[in-house]
């Protein structure tokens, strides 16, 4: 199972605050209608079956092969790709990417192991969330009985945005980059590591140079490095190490308590809820 920021196999989190606060709890009941798993699995499915028929197309001669149940190609196969998966493809080949999706729904079929994404999953990840996202999104709106079939929630659109705050650890990967979606979670980090880049840089050093010289808590890791160096794509850099379930993987979230200037101590899971809930109401517009 891929590690996220928070357990995706959980969907049914009480925030011990939400009987003293209505807009808490009623972002908690969204969340609690959502199936976070259902949406990164069923995400990497449909990205596989597009990528599947696309290769499939190519290697055929760019003419669909008889068992293909896709009713239409692209003219330009290579401007699909970069449009249908921006993220994934301004790293990655369709054939790395490929790749990179039969590792990630291996592991996120596999219920004993825990494996820890890297930039190059997480900007997979990203692409194919958004996309199924945005399918199920439309079926909900425009033709809700068959959203049931692929059922990423209890009959609620899901918030694409506020699904990348909660679960995602960090955009790493979009650094100098900027997301069509405001990512608020994330956007401290980010910005603090530009930032440093910059400041690094103001001393004659070369940009990919300064990537390297970050120090902690914005030291990124080898792999996010290659990828922002746009570096030839190494099937090891898309591997991903297993570790047995130890049942304490979040640990530091659910156990572990913080202090809130506002609301006390609250265990850190709830201090996350309370920062993405005002995200989210501070990004939907009010009638």
């Amino acid at each position: 199972m891929l590690i996220f920021a928070k357990d995706i196999g959980k969907r049914d989190h009480k925030h011990a605050l939400e009987e003293k606060l209505p807009e808490l709890k009623q972002y908690m009941e969204y969340q609690r209608k959502l199936f976070p798993y259902t949406v990164v699995r069923a995400g990497l499915d449909l990205a596989y079956k597009e990528l599947d028929d696309i290769m499939d197309f190519i290697e055929n001669g760019y003419r669909p092969s008889e068992d293909s149940s896709r009713r239409e190609y692209p003219t330009d196969v290579f401007h699909w790709y970069k449009t249908r998966f921006p993220w994934s493809s301004a790293f990655m080949k369709m054939e790395e990417m490929h790749f990179a999706l039969v590792v990630l729904i291996k592991a996120m079929d596999s219920f004993r192991t825990f494996e820890k994404p890297n930039a190059y999953h997480w900007a997979v990840l990203y692409d194919s969330s958004h996309n199924i996202i945005q399918v199920y999104n439309d079926l909900v709106r425009n033709n809700p009985g068959n959203s049931r079939d692929i059922h990423l929630s209890n009959s609620v659109e899901v918030n694409f945005d506020d699904f990348i705050n909660n679960y995602w650890i960090d955009l790493d990967f979009m650094i100098f980059s900027q997301a069509d979606y405001p990512h608020a979670r994330h956007q401290e980090r980010k910005s603090n590591v530009e930032e440093e880049i910059k400041d690094i840089m103001s001393e004659g050093v070369e940009p990919i140079t300064a990537l390297e010289k970050l120090d902690p808590p914005y030291q990124l890791d080898p792999n996010t490095i290659k990828l922002l160096k746009r570096d030839p794509v190494e099937t090891q850099f898309l591997e991903l190490k297993s570790a047995p379930d130890t049942g304490k993987e979040f640990i530091n979230i659910y156990e572990e308590y913080i202090d809130d200037p506002q609301h006390g101590r609250m265990s850190v899971i709830d201090a996350e809820y309370i920062k993405n809930s005002e995200y989210m109401k501070a990004e939907t517009p009010t009638s």
